[in-house]
């Protein structure tokens, strides 16, 4: 029923409001957030076919949080890669809404949150996407 998923969607948010508060903590420790890019990577990997959608870009997420945690891209602002981490967190949280397992929905969840993320950090994505294949 719309009830139903509204009550999912609402959940979801939550879920992903108390990932950007751990995300804004996380971000000021260099060695924290390198192992939840790393930890996002292998899940990531694991479940490409069902990421499929925003595969490019969650590669595009990784490598920015990498770049912005090792100084080499400043370029952004604070408040796109609290987003980013947070949802790299949402990815690797035991806490889902939607088991993972389940096969075609189980990353729906998550889909949606990186999708959101997307939409809401483009611009800054195109910005970096740009100086990388500059410096290239």
């Amino acid at each position: 029923t719309m009830s139903n998923i509204e009550d999912k969607l609402n959940q979801i948010e939550k879920s992903f409001k108390s990932s950007e508060k751990e995300a804004e903590v996380l971000i000021k420790d260099k060695q924290k957030t390198t192992n939840t890019v790393n930890e996002a990577m292998e899940k990531a990997s694991k479940y490409k076919n069902q990421l499929e959608k925003v595969w490019e870009y969650l590669q595009l997420f990784f490598s920015i949080v990498k770049d912005y945690i090792n100084g080499n891209y400043k370029e952004i602002p604070i408040k796109t890669i609290i987003s980013i981490v947070a949802s790299l967190l949402y990815l690797i949280s035991p806490i889902d809404l939607i088991p993972d397992f389940i096969p075609g929905v189980g990353l729906i969840d998550d889909v949606f949150v990186i999708g959101l993320v997307i939409s809401g950090a483009k611009s800054d994505l195109d910005k970096y996407k740009d100086c990388k294949s500059n410096n290239k």
